[in-house]
C-alpha cells in the first residue's frame, strides 16, 4: 500500500531577483536563497564563550582539582552513539591532560542513563568524581544518593529538563534557562565539547582542540540533533577532520569501510548518519559499548582492528535481526491489513529490543502511520515497546491517554518507548487507536512532502550538486533539498536486483536524460507509474563516483501521475537558461595527459565539444551541452573555457574545466558609422529596435556632440546605451571612462543614483577635472540641471493594450501563449511584440517597457 502524500512548496522563484541578478556572482540562485532562507552560515568560527553555560566554571575548578590532587574521575555515559562519542571525548581529553580516569557505560538491560547500583559500583571502585554525559538531567533520586555517598558529580546533558534539577556539584544543560548561551539544541557530545573547550581555554591549549572535532561530528550526527548553528559548525568542521584524524582506531575503521577512497574523498553526515554511526550503534543494541569506546581511546593499530572486526560482526548482526523483525512485521501488516488502521503495532517474542526502534521508523516511512514495535517476554510477563509517530501526532500524548495499564512509559512527540503488562496489550491498541480518532483529522495522515523548488533539468549539473554541497551537513532542521520535475517521460521501469522493494528507472524532461534513478521503498509505485503517460516526481540530488567518473543522480522520493495532479506547480515560468550563474565548472575525463590553457569549445551537430588546436580531444556531459547549444542559439551567448584542474586518477583523468561567458565583441570590421551602429546594435539586442529614450540619447551625443543629461528610470535599457557607446569607441581605439572623472579618457558616462543633495555637490565639483565637457553622457535617475547640458527627459507610454501583470499574479493566468516576460527568447519577444503592434491584447511583467 503506497502512503499519502502531499507535495508543499516552501519557496516560489522570485523572478525579479532572477532577472536583475548581480553580475559575476558566485553562487547560483537557488543556492544562495536556501542559505539566506534557512540562517544558513558558511563560517566555522566559534563565536561563543563556552562558560556562558551555567555552571560550567564551577565544573572546570573541580575537574582541575582533581587532576592536581590524583583523584579518581569516572565518565558515566549512555550506550548509543551519543553517548560512546560523549565518553570517548572526555576520556581523551582528560587523559592528555594528566587525570586519573576511566568510564562507565551500562549495559542496555541497565537502562537508559545512572542507575543507582551503577553509582554503588563506581563508589566501592574509590571514585571520587564522576562526569556523566548525555544522561542525568533527571536522575534527582540517584544524585541524592551519590550526595549520600560523598561522591561528586557532574552533570552534562542536553536533554529536556522535566522538574527540579538533581543537586550534583554542577549541571551543564544548553536548556537551562539560568544559561547565557542561547543555542539550547546541542547534542550530548557537543554539550561534553563545551567543557572540555573551557578547560582547553582556560589551560592555553586551543590548538589542542580541533583533533577532537571529528569525535563530536559523529555524535552530533548521529543523535539527530539540529544541525545549525553551532551544531552545524561542530560538524562542518569535524567532517574535514576525517581523513585525517588523529585517532587511530577510526582512522582504520574508515579504511575498512572506504578503502578506494578513504584519504581524498570528501566526507558528509550520510557517511557518518548511514555508515559510520550504525557501527557503534549496533555494539550497544547488541551486546556492550563499552568496545565502541575502546575503539576511539585504543592507541595500538593491531588491537583496533580486532575491535573493528568485532563491530563489523555486530553490525552484520544487528542487520541480520533488523531485516528479520522489519520482514515478519511486514508480513503480519499486510496479513491483517493494519495500514487500515490509524496505529501500527506488531508484537513478538521472537524480537529483538536492541533494533525494535530502527523496525519502527522503517514502518513508519513505509505506511506512514504511527507505527509500535513490541517485543514480548513471556517469563516476565510484560512486552518492551518502540514507539515512532508522524508529523502531528504526539505518541507521548497517545500514552498518556493510557498511562493506567502501562508500567512505564517515557519519550517525546516523535518517538518513545514504554513496558506493558502482556494482558493489556489488545486494550491498548484499540484504545490509542479510539484516541487518535478522536483527537486528529485525517489529513495528518499524507505526509507532507517539502519541494525546496521547482527545477529546470538543465541545472542537474557538476557545478549546481557542488554548490548544493555548501549546505552540507545536512540534518534536523536542514534537510537535504527536494526538487521537482513537472512532465517526464520514464522508460526502463524496473525493480532492484532481487528485490521488489526499490524501484528503477531513466526519466526524461524536456530532452534532458537522467539515467538509473532509484527510488527506495518506491517497489509500491510499480503500478502507479507503468501506468502513466507521463509522471510528476520529486527527488533528491547526489553527485556519486564510478570509476573515477562523476554521476549527478537523482534518488527519487515520490512520485504522482501529472494528469491527477493539477497544483501551484504548473504556474511556473520557463526561464530558459537565462538563470544559469557563470563561470560553470564541469569534469571531462581525456584520454591524452598532456592537454594544457589554451582550449576552446567547439559546437556541433553532436553537441559541444573541447578542441586544442582544432582537434577535438572530449565531448562536454551530454545535458550541460544542450543547454550551452540553447544559450548560443538564443540568446546570442558566446563562451569561454579554459582547464582549471587535473587529476590522475587509477580509472581516468579528471579534467575540471571552467566555462564563462564572453563579454561581447564585434566580429566584423564595418567603415561607415551607420555600419557599425548596426554591427553594435545586432549584438547587443539583435533584431530589436533601439526604444525612444534610447534613440534621443544616442543621437545628442554622436550626431548632434552634446553634453547630454538623461533622465530615466532602470529598465529602460541603460546598459544597452553605455555598451553601445563603449563598443563604438572601443572601435575606433579610443578611450572611455565609466563613473571616473579623474580617468583621463575621450568620453566619460556617469551613472548617477542620488539619494541626497550632498552627493550631487560632490559629482558636480568631480566634473571640473574633465577638460572636454562636450563627451560626457550623465545618466541619472533623478532630475536637476547642469549648466551647458542638454537635458533628455524619459516620456514613453505603454500600449492600451498590454496589461502589466506582477510575478505574483502570473499563477492566476490559463494561458501563457500572450505572455511577455524576461525570460523569453528573442524569437518569443519578436512575436509579442508583433501582437502588440497589430492591436492584440497581450500580458506582460514591467520589464516589457525596455522596448517603448
Amino acid at each position: 500500500m503506497r502512503k499519502k502524500t502531499k507535495w508543499i512548496l516552501e519557496n516560489e522563484v522570485n523572478y525579479e531577483y532572477v532577472f536583475n541578478k548581480e553580475k559575476n556572482k558566485k553562487l547560483d540562485y537557488i543556492v544562495k536563497e536556501i542559505l539566506e532562507n534557512r540562517n544558513l552560515s558558511l563560517e566555522d568560527d566559534f563565536s561563543f564563550d563556552p562558560f556562558d553555560l551555567k555552571d560550567i566554571d564551577i565544573a572546570y575548578e573541580r575537574i582541575m582539582k582533581a587532576i592536581e590532587k590524583n583523584e579518581k574521575i569516572y565518565i558515566y555515559g549512555d550506550y548509543d552513539v551519543d553517548g560512546i562519542t560523549s565518553v570517548s571525548l572526555l576520556y581523551l581529553s582528560l587523559s592528555e591532560l594528566g587525570a586519573n580516569v576511566n568510564y562507565y557505560i551500562p549495559l542496555r538491560d541497565e537502562g537508559y542513563g545512572l542507575n543507582k547500583e551503577a553509582i554503588q559500583t563506581l563508589k566501592n571502585d574509590g571514585a571520587n568524581l564522576v562526569i556523566s554525559v548525555d544522561c542525568g538531567i533527571n536522575s534527582v533520586e540517584e544524585i541524592d544518593l551519590a550526595n549520600e555517598l560523598e561522591l561528586d558529580f557532574i552533570i552534562t546533558d542536553h536533554h529536556e529538563i522535566t522538574g527540579n534539577l538533581p543537586k550534583a556539584m554542577a549541571v551543564i544543560n544548553p536548556k537551562r534557562n539560568e544559561n547565557i548561551y542561547s543555542f539550547k539544541y546541542l547534542a550530548g557530545v557537543g554539550t561534553a565539547f563545551m567543557l572540555v573547550y573551557a578547560i582547553y581555554k582556560k589551560q592555553n591549549k586551543m590548538n589542542d582542540l580541533n583533533k577532537y572535532l571529528d569525535i563530536v561530528a559523529i555524535g552530533t550526527v548521529a543523535d539527530i540533533v539540529p544541525l545549525v548553528s553551532d551544531n552545524r559548525k561542530f560538524v562542518r568542521r569535524g567532517l574535514k577532520n576525517l581523513k585525517d584524524t588523529r585517532w587511530i582506531g577510526i582512522k582504520q575503521l574508515i579504511r575498512k569501510i572506504f578503502p578506494d577512497d578513504w584519504d581524498s574523498r570528501e566526507y558528509f553526515s550520510y557517511d557518518i548518519g548511514y555508515i559510520i554511526a550504525p557501527i557503534f550503534n549496533a555494539a550497544g543494541r547488541l551486546e556492550d559499548a563499552k568496545q565502541a569506546v575502546s575503539l576511539f581511546v585504543e592507541e595500538d593499530g593491531f588491537k583496533c582492528l580486532q575491535i573493528i572486526d568485532k563491530l563489523l560482526e555486530n553490525n552484520n548482526s544487528r542487520k541480520e535481526i533488523q531485516k528479520r523483525i522489519f520482514e515478519t512485521s511486514l508480513v503480519e501488516i499486510e496479513k491483517k491489513q493494519l495500514y487500515n488502521r490509524k496505529l501500527i503495532l506488531v508484537a513478538n517474542k521472537n524480537f529483538h529490543h536492541g533494533v525494535i526502534g530502527i523496525v519502527a521508523s522503517k514502518i513508519l516511512d513505509k505506511y506512514y502511520k504511527p507505527s509500535i514495535i513490541m517485543e514480548i517476554k513471556e517469563n516476565e510477563g510484560i512486552a518492551t515497546a518502540s514507539c515512532r509517530s508522524i508529523d502531528g501526532i504526539n505518541i507521548v500524548e497517545c500514552l498518556n491517554s493510557v498511562s493506567d495499564i502501562l508500567v512505564k512509559y517515557g519519550g517525546h512527540s516523535g518517538a518513545a518507548g514504554f513496558t506493558i503488562n502482556i494482558e493489556n496489550i489488545d486494550e491498548f491498541y484499540d484504545r490509542v487507536e479510539k484516541y487518535i480518532d478522536e483527537h486528529y483529522d485525517t489529513e495528518v495522515f499524507k505526509k507532507n512532502i517539502k519541494i525546496e523548488s521547482i527545477l529546470e533539468p538543465y541545472k542537474v549539473n557538476y557545478n549546481f550538486l557542488k554548490e548544493l554541497e555548501l549546505l552540507e551537513p545536512y540534518g534536523a532542521k536542514n534537510h537535504t533539498p527536494i526538487f521537482i520535475f513537472k512532465n517526464c517521460r520514464f522508460e526502463n521501469l524496473r525493480f532492484t536486483r532481487n528485490s521488489t522493494e526499490h524501484l528503477m528507472m531513466d526519466i526524461m524532461k524536456d530532452g534532458y536524460y537522467f539515467k538509473n534513478c532509484i527510488f527506495f521503498g518506491g517497489g509500491d509505485y510499480y503500478d502507479l507509474v507503468a501506468e502513466s503517460k507521463s509522471i510528476d516526481i520529486a527527488f533528491k540530488l547526489k553527485l556519486e563516483t564510478f570509476k573515477d567518473r562523476y554521476m549527478c543522480k537523482l534518488q527519487l522520493e515520490d512520485i504522482k501521475n501529472s494528469e491527477n495532479n493539477s497544483d501551484i506547480f504548473d504556474s511556473i515560468l520557463k526561464l530558459e537558461g537565462k538563470d544559469i550563474t557563470f563561470p560553470i565548472e564541469t569534469v571531462v575525463y581525456p584520454k591524452r595527459m598532456d592537454i594544457e590553457n589554451p582550449i576552446s569549445l567547439s559546437f556541433n551537430d553532436y553537441g559541444v565539444a573541447l578542441t586544442k588546436d582544432r582537434v577535438i580531444f572530449e565531448n562536454i556531459d551530454s545535458n550541460l551541452s544542450k543547454i550551452l547549444v540553447t544559450l548560443k542559439r538564443d540568446f546570442n551567448y558566446d563562451f569561454s573555457v579554459e582547464i582549471k584542474e587535473r587529476y590522475i586518477k587509477k580509472e581516468n583523468i579528471n579534467l575540471h574545466i571552467v566555462i564563462n561567458k564572453k563579454e561581447a565583441e564585434l566580429k566584423s570590421f564595418p567603415i561607415k558609422d551607420n555600419q557599425i551602429f548596426m554591427e553594435i546594435k545586432n549584438m547587443l539586442i539583435g533584431n530589436f529596435s533601439y526604444n525612444s529614450i534610447q534613440k534621443k540619447i544616442l543621437s545628442s551625443i554622436f550626431k548632434e556632440k552634446n553634453p547630454t543629461l538623461a533622465i530615466m528610470e532602470k529598465g529602460r535599457g541603460i546598459e544597452t546605451i553605455i555598451n553601445t557607446i563603449k563598443f563604438f569607441y572601443e572601435y575606433k581605439n579610443l578611450t572611455i571612462s565609466i563613473n571616473d572623472a579623474s580617468k583621463k579618457a575621450n568620453f566619460y558616462i556617469f551613472t548617477l543614483n542620488f539619494n541626497h543633495d550632498t552627493i550631487l555637490e560632490d559629482f558636480l565639483k568631480s566634473l571640473e577635472k574633465i577638460e572636454n565637457k562636450n563627451n560626457i553622457l550623465i545618466i541619472s535617475n533623478r532630475d536637476f540641471n547642469i549648466n551647458n547640458f542638454i537635458k533628455i527627459e524619459d516620456t514613453y507610454s505603454v500600449p492600451k493594450n498590454v496589461e502589466y501583470i506582477d510575478y505574483k499574479e502570473i499563477k492566476k493566468l490559463k494561458d501563457f501563449d500572450n505572455l511577455y516576460y524576461p525570460f523569453l527568447s528573442n524569437e518569443k519577444k519578436e512575436i509579442l511584440l508583433k501582437k502588440v503592434e497589430e492591436n492584440e491584447k497581450i500580458y506582460s511583467t514591467k520589464e516589457i517597457v525596455v522596448h517603448f
